[in-house]
Parts: structure tokens; sequence; C-alpha cells
């Protein structure tokens, strides 16, 4: 498991690494969002 994940990582390298970020940018905003949300109609 750990070895197929690494040689993953090793030939898809700049794809994970953005789709990783983005997909982290994206569930911050969406906690943000929700978040504040929640507070104001609380």
């Amino acid at each position: 498991m750990v070895k197929a994940l690494r040689n993953w990582l090793e030939n898809h390298e700049l794809p994970a690494i953005i789709a990783g970020v983005l997909g982290s940018i994206t569930l911050l905003s969406v906690i943000i969002v929700v978040g504040g949300y929640w507070l104001v109609t609380r």
C-alpha cells in the first residue's frame, strides 16, 4: 500500500500536489462560509 502510494506520487507528483492544495483551500473556504453562516443565524 505505502509502496504503491509512493510510486503514484513519484509518477504524478505535480498534479497530486496541486490537487491537494486546491482541495485544502476549497475545504477551508467551505468551513469558513458554513461556520460564518451558522454564527450569524444562531
